[in-house]
């Protein structure tokens, strides 16, 4: 089988069962590193769960609407 396996990481608004979605590894970082401000950026991730950022590739980020939105990503108020 050809089939990548993910690894999953979540912002801390999961556990109250909020809506949100999974997002790429790699385009959750580039929405990181376009953030303006260095606290902002602190804050965000400080939500989710911690990984390395060389192994975005093979990660998955569930982010609620208001993280996604924090960070500007696609359909994040959808």
């Amino acid at each position: 089988m050809n089939e990548q396996t993910y690894r999953e990481r979540e912002c801390v608004h999961r556990r109250r069962g909020v809506a949100g979605k999974f997002y790429r590894g790699e385009t959750y970082v580039q929405s990181l590193q376009r953030l303006r401000s260095a606290a902002k950026a602190m804050k965000i991730s400080g939500n989710v769960t911690a990984f390395f950022w060389s192994d975005a590739k093979e990660v998955v980020v569930w982010l609620c609407r208001d993280c996604a939105t924090d960070l500007n990503l696609p359909d994040a108020t959808a």
